[in-house]
């Protein structure tokens, strides 16, 4: 009788010990389970953009690269020549009145369109040199 009671005893600690990894197998795969919800919502490691901890450095160079854009953008002015004179916002010039108005733009931030609308040649040749001479750069489209 005491042999099958130790045989017994023996059966349900070999069963014990076979149900301790299940258990610590599933807790792993609730664990893999959880971390990966985690990160699918965005609470989990890695992937984040977050204020610290540590980085490629890809955020910070684009931060850099769009702080300086900012920096350099630039403002584009339409002038429209109209036969001989010169529609700058929304008034008609002269050609010496057009240089005026330029000369007091920002060469660095200010980018000239010049729109073609029925204009004379010379006009047009003379609305590029004004732009060129105060300094501006400019650009051509047709109307």
């Amino acid at each position: 009788m005491a042999k099958n009671y130790d045989e017994r005893n023996g059966k349900e600690k070999k069963k014990k010990k076979s149900k301790a990894p299940l258990l610590f197998i599933v807790l792993l795969l609730l664990i893999a389970a959880l971390l990966l919800l985690m990160n699918y919502l965005g609470l989990g490691f890695g992937g984040g953009k977050g204020d610290g901890g540590s980085s490629n450095g890809n955020e910070s160079v684009a931060a850099t690269a769009d702080d300086s854009n900012t920096a350099t953008e630039k403002t584009t002015v339409v002038i429209t020549v109209k036969g001989t004179s010169y529609v700058y916002d929304g008034s008609d010039l002269t050609l010496d009145e057009l240089k005026t108005k330029l000369s007091e733009l920002d060469k660095e931030k200010t980018v000239i369109e010049l729109k073609d609308d029925g204009a004379v040649e010379n006009a047009m040749a003379d609305a590029k040199g004004a732009v060129e001479s105060a300094g501006l750069s400019g650009v051509n489209s047709a109307q």
